[in-house]
């Protein structure tokens, strides 16, 4: 997740006891406290027993989290730390830190009629750019949420300081398997009397009143065609309030653990008990953070993705690149979570919002936002708190408008169905300049768009739309053209090259793509037997579910004599190949020249590059490939920009 003198603003909605104004960096943790997942849950005697230990609290039956104390007089967190990771029953330790809201501004609105609301309808009202907004009445026209193709009744979890429980423009989530105020867990899903939802803090089903949580559920999910205050994203979506944004990364983990725990009751009854939630909202973090001291905290992002439910992120209010400086949870590198960042009604980033070309995804409306306050009251805020609920509203919104066989595909593989919902989400993004190479996808929230590219989703993708090359006589290079399987089924896939000219050949032309996943095809260039010229075919790309797909391909061949006297590719040695760390580079060049070394993953993202301009002679290189994840990799080499050599890694 991704970075100036900056003046830095931070506009905060509250303080809290014990964090009051302050800004909480991974230093900032509970002394004498330690946050740790056992493999077993058998195993928590002796690891009491053997390193003094006290358990304070159960934090996840399910997932076997405890926060356990010592005497910090005898023993630094840190010791504890060391001591408890090399015991093998402990799959996880860390410390509990100390986490903070992301701010908003108090100002309070003194209207509340959807003309106000630029976000999902920007006219120029305030001085805004027309069309600077998330085009939802376009959205509409499609659906207003509610349920999915299916009949599920689609829910978002909000998790802030609390909410209003009794708001007229709100539609809340009641879990009617359990009875309220009788203190007895009724449908022994492990919490008491969580009929409105959790709180995390005392743990019990009581919702405190709370001015940032109930503005949060507003945006995402207020009530739309009412004749009373706003709409919401998502007119018809039931929210589920947990409290617990704060003070203690133990809380947090908390909260998270009973949304998967309703989650996966709803489906072991087949939507008896239990909520159907598909996303989550988290406007709150650690500025500074470094996501390697939080591993149960991302790991609780993974294990709802499993269940199919997507984590959004507020980043930080400051003027930061994520990327360079760090942040928590929006630095984490987890596949099921969105990070976003706040951006103005005139399409631009907010000065005092977080960017990351690396770790931030999308930017969404989060300035002078108008929604829900406390006591059947609107109110206006601003803050990357209030630019995350845009997305988790949208997510709802997708699942809503989605058919009956991409719901059924959900239910059966909802981890991929997740980041197939991430996917549309981030493409749908309508791209902006002042994003450009500060998110992953350089553009502001479109749910119209992401809703068109749902309902007119391909079968596959290709990372080319066309291939160029330019090649010497008397050589030869290998390119590549990445397919990818864009939708849940199985797919079978053939390539042709009609009137199949002699200098290009395919490593493969057919095969069989599973959901989400790729093929790399190596495309063959020889011109020993040709003139110099321009020579184009064309690549055709067919099959089962497969609409055709043509790709230009187009070479020029140029007369540049002793090319192969200046690098020959037979005397490059890449090696250990395949490899569990690292790859060395071997080659030598005849003349001088400018080399340029490049390794590409199986998406095509290049992942290391190295330069050296006018060199000669020997040339040796290592290729530290700790950082990365097992699997196949690519290299290319290029001598004055032309590429003489490329071939396969296999990293284990």
């Amino acid at each position: 997740m991704q970075k100036l003198t900056i003046i830095v603003i931070l506009i905060s909605l509250f303080s809290i006891s014990i964090c009051s104004g302050q800004n909480f960096h991974d230093s900032d943790y509970v002394s004498g406290e330690v946050l740790v997942q056992l493999n077993n849950k058998s195993d928590l005697p002796i690891i009491l027993n053997n390193y003094s230990l006290n358990q304070k609290e159960v934090i996840s039956q399910r997932f076997n989290i405890y926060l356990l104390t010592f005497d910090n007089t005898r023993n630094s967190n840190s010791a504890i730390i060391n001591m408890l990771a090399a015991d093998r029953s402990i799959a996880n330790v860390q410390n509990n830190h100390i986490i903070s809201l992301r701010g908003s501004d108090e100002t309070m609105p003194n209207d509340s009629l959807f003309d106000m609301q630029w976000s999902l309808h920007n006219t120029g009202q305030n001085n805004g750019v027309v069309g600077a907004d998330i085009d939802a009445p376009l959205a509409w026209d499609f659906t207003v949420g509610g349920t999915t193709a299916l009949g599920d009744t689609i829910v978002v979890a909000i998790i802030d300081g609390g909410t209003d429980l009794n708001h007229e423009d709100l539609n809340f989530w009641k879990n009617h398997a359990e009875i309220p105020n009788n203190n007895i867990d009724d449908d022994n899903n492990g919490y008491i009397d969580d009929y409105d939802g959790w709180n995390a803090y005392n743990n019990s089903g009581t919702i405190p009143a709370n001015v940032h949580g109930v503005h949060v559920c507003g945006i995402a999910g207020a009530i739309g065609n009412n004749e009373i205050g706003i709409a919401g994203v998502n007119w018809n979506v039931k929210t589920l309030p947990i409290a617990g944004e704060s003070n203690y990364e133990s809380i947090v983990v908390k909260a998270l653990s009973y949304i998967y725990v309703v989650r996966e009751r709803y489906d072991q009854t087949n939507g008896a008990e239990g909520a159907f939630v598909v996303a989550q909202n988290n406007s709150f973090g650690v500025d500074n953070g470094q996501p390697a001291n939080y591993s149960i905290w991302e790991a609780m992002y993974d294990s709802l993705g499993q269940l199919g439910i997507l984590s959004m992120g507020a980043t930080a209010n400051r003027a930061w690149d994520i990327d360079e400086v760090g942040d928590v949870p929006t630095a984490f590198t987890t596949d099921y979570m969105i990070s976003v960042t706040n951006t103005t009604n005139q399409d631009k980033l907010f000065p005092s919002a977080g960017w990351g070309k690396t770790t931030i995804d999308l930017g969404a409306p989060g300035t002078s936002i108008l929604s829900l306050g406390l006591n059947n009251t609107y109110r206006t805020s601003s803050g990357t708190s209030m630019a995350t609920p845009h997305v988790t509203g949208a997510a709802a919104l997708l699942m809503a408008v989605a058919d009956s066989s991409f719901i059924i595909k959900y239910k059966n593989n909802p981890a991929v169905g997740a980041l197939f919902i991430k996917d549309y989400l981030l493409e749908g993004v309508e791209k902006i300049p002042d994003l450009e190479g500060k998110t992953v996808s350089e553009g502001r929230l479109n749910i119209f768009n992401s809703i068109q590219i749902l309902n007119n989703q391909q079968a596959f993708s290709a990372n080319r739309d066309s291939i160029y090359n330019e090649m010497s006589i008397l050589h030869n290079v290998d390119d590549t053209l990445i397919i990818k399987n864009t939708s849940f089924d199985t797919l079978q896939y053939e390539l042709t090259i009609p009137n199949q000219p002699n200098w290009i050949s395919l490593s493969q032309y057919q095969g069989q793509l599973l959901a989400r996943e790729s093929d790399t095809i190596f495309l063959t260039f020889d011109t020993y037997n040709i003139d110099t010229g321009s020579y184009y075919c064309i690549i055709q790309i067919d099959g089962d579910n497969i609409d055709l797909k043509e790709i230009p391909v187009e070479l020029f061949v140029y007369d540049y004599t002793g090319i192969d006297d200046i690098l020959q590719t037979s005397s490059v040695k890449v090696f250990p190949n395949p490899t569990r760390s690292s790859v060395e580079f071997k080659l030598n060049t005849a003349i001088q020249g400018d080399i340029k070394i490049e390794i590409y993953d199986q998406d095509g993202k290049i992942v290391f590059v190295d330069n050296r301009s006018d060199y000669s002679g020997d040339f040796n290189l290592k290729w530290n490939s700790n950082s990365n994840n097992r699997g196949l990799y690519f290299y290319r080499i290029l001598f004055n920009n032309n590429q003489v050599s490329s071939g396969k890694i296999v990293k284990l």
